[in-house]
């Protein structure tokens, strides 16, 4: 009888000690992000971070919740989980305790908040270039194009709506205007 009784304390005692810490914290990067760009998701634990645990993270996008299994091996926290959100929107990201097969719940729940800003716009119908100006050549598979002036041809009052990783340039001289990729910033 002592036996049993001290053996029902010592696994009480483990699983209040288990119990103590859990999840902490959720983070996300990039933040904000594009659609269709891929996010990292790191849950992070509070505390002594448990060696035996289950959670569950739900994505607020209608997609599946994905289970994750902590056991010491091969899932240990910080946890991190690869996500693409395909629509623009502020989304909640929520790390919650589960019983998962054998495994108990992790303690605690932590949310982290994610805005999706609409991803680069799609390939639209070729762009227009102002009056006075003329298309030169093709454009280029990131969206990138440029204008050719003819004589009197004045520059635009506003610079040409450029679409995302592209930037707006404009050659007074050669009466040249466009949208081209965007330069990588010298080291």
């Amino acid at each position: 009888m002592k036996y049993k009784l001290s053996l029902v304390l010592g696994m009480a005692s483990t699983l209040a000690f288990a119990q103590q810490s859990g999840i902490g914290m959720v983070k996300v990067e990039p933040n904000p992000a594009r659609a269709g760009q891929e996010v990292k998701i790191t849950i992070a634990a509070e505390g002594e971070a448990p060696a035996f645990c289950g959670m569950v993270v739900h994505f607020d996008d209608g997609s599946e919740s994905r289970n994750v299994k902590i056991d010491g091996k091969e899932g240990k926290f910080p946890v991190s989980i690869s996500k693409t959100y395909a629509k623009a929107g502020s989304y909640s990201i929520k790390a919650e305790g589960k019983r998962i097969t054998t495994h108990f719940p992790c303690v605690g729940t932590a949310t982290a908040k994610l805005v999706v800003e609409p991803g680069p716009a799609a390939a639209a119908a070729a762009p227009t270039c102002p009056q006075g100006y003329r298309m030169v050549g093709r454009m280029g598979k990131a969206g990138d194009f440029s204008c050719k002036g003819g004589k009197g041809a004045m520059a635009p009052a506003k610079p040409l709506g450029c679409a995302m990783g592209l930037e707006y340039f404009a050659n007074d001289k050669a009466r040249q205007i466009g949208c081209r990729k965007m330069k990588a910033p010298k080291k």
